[in-house]
């Protein structure tokens, strides 16, 4: 199991995730697995307090942990179903919301669902498969060609 540790803007913990790295089908436990009771929440919500009028918005915390590596502000929902109009209000004062989902019915549901909740949202479309796969797949370029597609339309 990997520990993902959910931090507050100024630093501080404020819960943890975890997720299983084995490649089985998880029987007995799910992939992810977040402490009993505990609410769901935004990951990474230091880079709202650190970006200026642009953020990024991820489908999955590894996802987001790519965008801060290559040097973007990012936010992740953990999963389709985790985006809830308290986070609407969160990214409300962005002039524009990169939205990064999985290339599958569950992210196009999650972009839709986004978009309609937010004005400034805007799509980039994957293609290979998710953030993390593009990277290894292409590396820090290959995510900058397609954030430069959606910013030229």
């Amino acid at each position: 199991m990997v520990a993902i540790p959910y931090l507050g803007h100024r630093g501080q913990p404020l819960t943890i995730r975890f997720r299983c790295i084995e490649d089985h089908d998880h029987v007995g436990h799910g992939k992810y697995n977040t402490l009993a009771g505990d609410i769901p929440r935004m990951y990474g919500v230091d880079s709202i307090h650190a970006a200026t009028d642009e953020i990024h918005l991820t489908e999955g915390e590894f996802d987001r942990i790519i965008h801060r590596k290559i040097g973007w502000h990012s936010v992740a929902v953990p999963g389709v179903e985790m985006w809830f109009a308290r986070h609407r209000r969160m990214l409300a004062g962005f002039s524009r919301v990169w939205i990064w989902s999985d290339p599958d019915a569950a992210g196009s549901k999650l972009t839709t669902t986004v978009c309609k909740s937010l004005r400034s949202a805007r799509p980039v479309r994957l293609r290979i498969g998710d953030v993390t796969e593009t990277y290894i797949a292409g590396g820090a370029e290959a995510l900058y060609e397609l954030l430069d597609k959606e910013k030229a339309k």
